[in-house]
């Protein structure tokens, strides 16, 4: 047996579907609309979304960027830009100078023969290990702050390490107290590609002369916005930003 809270209503069936059609032709003009703004801006296509890039191939396209001599033509804007963020001095290197190295080799540790995703020499030395769904090693930021350190010795050069991913994630093998130390410090950030390298490649796509790259730092800032976030994991403080 029908209740009457159940019993639907004949007098509001004419509104509801007066609703769904004025809801239907909003959204046929909506999708209109955009397809004549694609016709002239092609705005949702993203060359990022299209090739899918992999941890590695993230890791080659930050290379690319922070070498001045890079195929984007820009000189050491995306280093002077990233030495800024850091607080590093660059005024005065010469950009010839600077080699930035793909998997660069931990040599100056014994424990573990490791390679450091990029590696940038210029007036400090510069080490990124990115960190999108894989895993930390055991013991592999403990190591390359090491070897940093070892090569740095006795020097006047800084070295930092960037620990990237993309909610800004604390290594696992340093502990809670050295962690801090390390920040303070200053050799030691954990980034996220949500903010700091967002914020980056933001300043950076504002300064570019080439509107072909421009465009490129675009779509990497729209796939970091749509498909690099990542939902932090139980047992993990939210980042704080390091700057």
């Amino acid at each position: 047996m029908t209740s009457a809270a159940t019993k639907i209503n004949p007098v509001a069936l004419p509104e509801l579907e007066q609703f769904f059609d004025d809801a239907t032709y909003r959204v046929e003009l909506a999708e209109s609309m955009q397809r004549q703004i694609d016709l002239k801006l092609g705005t949702r296509l993203n060359i990022f979304k299209v090739f899918e890039p992999d941890e590695n191939k993230l890791s080659d396209i930050l290379a690319d960027l922070l070498d001045p001599k890079g195929s984007h033509g820009q000189g050491d804007l995306f280093l002077k830009g990233i030495f800024q963020e850091l607080n590093l001095d660059q005024s005065d290197y010469p950009a010839e100078d600077v080699v930035v190295q793909r998997e660069a080799p931990t040599y100056q540790i014994l424990a573990h023969r490791r390679r450091i995703d990029v590696l940038v020499q210029a007036d400090a030395l510069l080490a990124i290990e990115n960190k999108v769904d894989s895993v930390e090693q055991p013991d592999q930021v403990k190591d390359y702050l090491e070897h940093l350190s070892q090569c740095t010795k006795g020097g006047t050069i800084r070295s930092v390490l960037i620990y990237l991913t993309p909610n800004g994630e604390n290594p696992k093998s340093i502990s809670s107290s050295d962690l801090e130390g390390r920040k303070k410090s200053k050799e030691l950030y954990c980034w996220s590609y949500q903010v700091e390298i967002r914020a980056w490649l933001e300043a950076c796509r504002r300064a570019c002369e080439a509107d072909k790259v421009r465009h490129f730092l675009s779509d990497f800032i729209a796939y970091i916005e749509s498909d690099l976030k990542r939902e932090p994991k139980s047992n993990e403080q939210p980042p704080t930003n390091e700057h």
